[in-house]
């Protein structure tokens, strides 16, 4: 559980974190252009005003829908907003001294604690970029046109009410009419950066005080595991509001690496939710129970859209494939599965309870139940039921993430993926909140999602391609040295939130 560290000590640690750092870009690429030459060089910024949010509001609304009806465990962080920007009626140009050009709009929605943007045109040209800038000098990018998808492209989050677009045009390069708007603003409430807040309350430790770190012990035995674990945000084509779910990276049976990303289909269930999705990887504490977080960027390591497999709403599954492998020194893991059906001893589960850093929890073996948050119809026997939790619990968040077979499961299936979590009635304990409650959750079965009636309702056919009638497979590390490799190669994590003032 989380180890007990005093104010005076978590004070001391961030005071002397945030001095040892300068502000940087959660990409940690080339800065924008505009931080390394002198704003008279440049055209005053048009500020585009987006409305406004009260967030706090926002966030009561968002948690009392949560807990009533079915207990899926998304989590809601952004109001979506409609815009309508481009180069050509919006923005200022600057041209520069060396040929290029410069295209700056500022936009601000009043009361939001952080942003993030949609373009619905994204074709720019060669030796374009863009960077999207927020509270405090805090950056995202360069993106360039390999980031887009679909011809369209959804940003990283922000902090703040105000974030600058800034598009460069290397000289002599021209931009396409159509190639490139702004087409909507997700208004954050949530804070994700945890900017209002007093440092006691900042980065790890914004999630239930019974959630447990996966650098603590009980994390140990599964390092690969944990690599192959992430949050993404993504927006809802019923409310068009974004949320936050869990998700994991898997293997195929041939082990080719193909990034199939695997969640929950009440957060994932259509080609556009897919697309919209931003995947965040390596955001996790290096120190068990400590509430201060290391040094790093808050989410360096994200990554821009997704195709959808297969889903099926009984079983709660989306199998996604992420549109770019992860770069390599995120240093990813494709996690292992097990689609027999057979209970494992006891069970761990990976996930970002609250968008917090990430967590893991420890429940006994589970048994079998029906589709817990009613989204399945009369099928029966699709979920897995965990609980109570031992150690740590899931919340609005969780949803999707992978539960996994105990290191100590015997049979060969130790340390395998066997579902993706639906919701349930689990938390720390009110009474005392450093305890998980009595309560339990459920879990989509792999065994479940399986077969189905064709590709696109089942999962052996993406993830046993040669139809060989694997019923699992084992992990492979992202940076394996060849097909087969399941050897661990891993680095110690290093990516977490610093607060930026």
């Amino acid at each position: 559980m989380h180890a007990s560290v005093s104010n005076l000590a978590r004070a001391a640690l961030a005071l002397a974190l945030i001095a040892a750092l300068a502000p940087a870009g959660a990409r940690e690429g080339t800065p924008p252009y505009s931080f390394s030459h002198p704003a008279k060089a440049l055209q005053a910024t048009p500020v585009e005003e987006i409305g406004a949010i009260d967030a706090a509001a926002a966030r009561r609304d968002a948690d009392t829908v949560a807990r009533s009806g079915a207990p899926d465990k998304r989590l809601r962080t952004a109001e979506t907003i409609a815009v309508a920007i481009d180069t050509r009626h919006h923005g200022a140009w600057s041209e520069l001294p060396d040929g290029s050009r410069l295209w700056r709009v500022e936009i601000h929605v009043d009361g939001a604690t952080d942003l993030r943007l949609a373009f619905a045109h994204f074709a720019l040209p060669d030796g374009a970029t863009l960077h999207v800038i927020g509270a405090d000098r805090y950056y995202q990018g360069p993106y360039t046109a390999a980031d887009a998808f679909a011809s369209a492209f959804h940003s990283s989050v922000v902090p703040g009410d105000r974030a600058t677009v800034e598009l460069h045009l290397s000289a002599g390069t021209e931009l396409a009419p159509d190639a490139f708007e702004l087409s909507a603003v997700g208004a954050g409430f949530r804070d994700l950066f945890r900017r209002e807040k007093a440092i006691e309350d900042t980065g790890p430790g914004t999630s239930g005080a019974c959630n447990v770190d996966v650098v603590c012990p009980l994390g140990q035995p599964y390092p690969d595991q944990i690599r192959a674990a992430a949050y993404y945000e993504f927006t809802d084509d019923d409310d068009h509001q974004m949320y936050l779910c869990s998700g994991t990276l898997l293997a195929d049976v041939p082990h080719d690496r193909k990034t199939y990303f695997l969640s929950a289909a009440h957060c994932i269930s259509s080609a556009t939710e897919a697309a919209s999705m931003v995947v965040y990887w390596n955001y996790q504490s290096i120190e068990c129970g400590v509430l201060i977080p290391p040094q790093g960027g808050f989410l360096n390591d994200d990554q821009h859209g997704a195709s959808l497999r297969a889903t099926r709403a009984d079983a709660d599954f989306a199998l996604v494939q992420l549109a770019q492998a992860p770069d390599p020194s995120w240093d990813v893991y494709f996690a292992g599965w097990d689609a027999s059906g057979t209970a494992p001893s006891g069970t761990i589960g990976l996930h970002h309870p609250s968008g917090d850093v990430k967590k893991i929890t420890a429940g006994p073996a589970p048994g079998t139940t029906d589709n817990c948050i009613g989204t399945g119809g009369s099928s029966t026997d699709t979920h897995w039921e965990t609980g109570p939790y031992t150690q740590g619990t899931t919340e609005g968040g969780s949803s999707g993430s992978g539960l996994f077979a105990t290191s100590t499961t015997g049979g060969g299936r130790a340390r395998l993926l066997i579902g993706t979590l639906s919701g349930g009635f689990a938390a720390c304990d009110s009474s005392n909140p450093s305890q998980p409650n009595d309560e339990t959750d459920c879990y989509g079965k792999l065994a479940a999602a399986w077969n189905g009636s064709s590709a696109a309702t089942r999962l052996k056919d993406w993830l046993d391609p040669a139809n060989t009638g694997a019923e699992s497979a084992s992990g492979i590390d992202g940076n394996a040295t060849q097909a087969g490799d399941g050897h661990s190669h891993h680095r110690e994590p290093s990516r977490v939130v610093v607060p930026r003032r």
